[in-house]
């Protein structure tokens, strides 16, 4: 799930990207967390997401939900992108990549992100 944005994690470690979550994405990716670390025995890793990350995102409130993506699913991503007035929106879901551009956001991979930036 994360591999992908390996390249991507030192930007935002050092503190040249902001990273932007709703309430919905943070807890999302908690239980995402919690189920790899049961399942690895790496509780260290869930405590770490449980603690720190909330401290290295920015948690914004969404108030307008859009209806724009085939996975209802990832709506919370593009509310969320939206919601920021974020540049881009870096994803490897191909329910988001194929809407390429949604108002000011542009929705990337990974590995193009790395390449513009």
């Amino acid at each position: 799930m994360f591999q992908e944005f390996s390249g991507v994690g030192p930007l935002w470690k050092n503190d040249r990207i902001k990273v932007v979550v709703s309430e919905n994405i943070l807890n999302e990716y908690l239980r995402v967390v919690e189920k790899i670390s049961s399942v690895s025995g790496r509780n260290d890793l869930y405590e770490y997401w449980r603690f720190v990350i909330p401290k290295k995102v920015e948690l914004i409130t969404v108030k307008k939900l859009f209806q724009l993506c085939r996975d209802p699913n990832d709506n919370k991503f593009l509310d969320c992108a939206i919601a920021a007035k974020a540049k881009y929106l870096i994803s490897g879901d191909q329910d988001l990549l194929v809407l390429k551009n949604v108002m000011y956001v542009q929705i990337i991979t990974p590995k193009h992100f790395l390449e513009v930036f």
